[in-house]
């Protein structure tokens, strides 16, 4: 079989992989009015638990990508994808006000490992030149999946209002499904594998010696993922309640009145989520059209930037404005991903990717789970959503100020060395 072939295979398992882990990372936030409503719990309450699934989702990252690189990255896909399958399951089965923020670690636990997995394979098996490209399939799906989630629980809730104990058995039993099908589809199996010599890593990846030599650094890597983790807040804050802002702010009512649609309460602010966040796909599929590898920083600090005007936008928009703000955020938000994880392996050594990336993510996504908190508590002191977003708002603005200082690198350089 042809490079190309196993490479858009690889590309297709992985990037399904992908789409999950964020259907289940945003499954929560999904579901959170109904959880909240059955076991009385307030926004204060209904924050944690989205902190209790994104912490582990965070700092688990780290350790996975210590696996990945020991064990092999296939064989921790197919761990995340089956224990992920297991903890769904388990609300079937367990319920409790107190159990159900440990089952929400415990499946954030399980979805920290894609991340480092994920993304090691992928930049491994791509060239630089092409890498942008992949990462932004990648990165589509991982926003339909993101997009899907609220979308699917809306479906849900619309036929079997306020079951969010199905729900997640439906997301276990794809979960399930998937796991047996990279551990069966998937090639090569991972950085552990003795066949996996430099030889045969120059006719795979293309990127022979200076993949195998590039040296950490430490620098560059460090302002990347600082800007990830102030760039997780937003991201964590913003999902987590962007199905009850939406319902909170008349939208859905408007949509109601316009198509003459009667639709569940439990579903209104889903079906809104999940539109705003298709167009987190677009972002990341026009980011991953556009980018190349000299202007991968300078794009990264734009994209960042442009989070502010929206974010502010929000703090006050009402009605369909409501709608179309989180829209339009979204699709520059979900931007930075394709562009971000094209820069990253440029600063690790080839056999360090997966614990690079598992650091990366555990910054990200770590630091991340403080956003649910932030919002919550701004809202509960001042009941909108004006302080919290202008705070998110200003550290977009500083998370745009960090990969400035690599433009001064000779990206272009390296493309033509990548490509001799």
């Amino acid at each position: 079989m042809s490079r190309s072939s196993d490479v858009v295979r690889l590309i297709l398992l992985v990037s399904c992989a992908h789409a999950l882990v964020h259907l289940l990372e945003l499954s929560v936030a999904s579901v959170e009015q109904v959880i909240s409503a059955e076991f009385w719990f307030s926004m204060d309450q209904s924050g944690w638990l989205g902190t209790a699934m994104r912490l582990p989702y965070g700092i688990g990252a780290f350790f996975a990508g210590l696996l990945a690189d020991r064990f092999g990255e296939k064989r921790i896909l197919v761990l995340y994808l089956l224990g992920a399958a297991l903890v769904s399951a388990s609300f079937s089965f367990i319920g409790g006000a107190d159990i159900v923020y440990g089952q929400m670690f415990a499946l954030g636990a399980f979805a920290s490992m894609y991340h480092p997995a994920g993304l090691a394979l992928l930049a491994n098996e791509t060239r630089l030149s092409e890498r942008s490209r992949a990462l932004g399939i990648h990165g589509v799906l991982g926003s339909l999946g993101i997009a899907s989630a609220p979308f699917i629980a809306g479906l849900m809730l619309s036929i079997r209002p306020n079951d969010w104990r199905g729900y997640y058995m439906l997301l276990g039993v794809i979960s399930g499904v998937l796991g047996l099908l990279i551990w069966w589809l998937l090639k090569p199996a991972g950085n552990g594998a003795p066949e996996r010599t430099d030889s045969v890593l120059k006719n795979v990846s293309g990127q022979g010696a200076y993949a195998t030599d590039l040296k950490f650094q430490i620098v560059p890597y460090s302002l990347l993922v600082s800007g990830t983790a102030l760039s997780g807040v937003v991201y964590g804050g913003v999902l987590h309640f962007l199905p009850r802002y939406l319902k909170e702010g008349g939208t859905l009512s408007q949509l109601e009145a316009a198509f003459s649609l009667h639709i569940p309460e439990a579903a209104m602010g889903n079906y809104a989520a999940a539109l705003a966040l298709v167009c987190g796909a677009l972002g990341q599929w026009l980011a991953g059209r556009m980018a190349r590898p000299v202007t991968l920083p300078r794009l990264l600090s734009v994209v960042y930037a442009l989070n502010i005007p929206f974010l502010v936008w929000m703090t006050f928009a009402e009605g369909g404005y409501r709608l179309v703000a989180a829209c339009l955020w979204a699709f520059v938000h979900f931007m930075n991903q394709p562009l971000y994880n094209s820069l990253i392996p440029e600063f690790l050594p080839r056999n360090r990717r997966s614990v690079g990336f598992g650091f990366s993510n555990m910054m990200g996504f770590g630091v991340g789970a403080m956003g649910p908190p932030v919002i919550a508590m701004f809202d509960e002191r001042f009941a909108d959503y004006t302080y919290s977003y202008s705070a998110l708002a200003l550290l977009a603005f500083l998370a745009a100020l960090l990969p400035l200082p690599l433009m001064s690198l000779r990206f272009a350089e390296r493309e033509q060395e990548d490509a001799a």
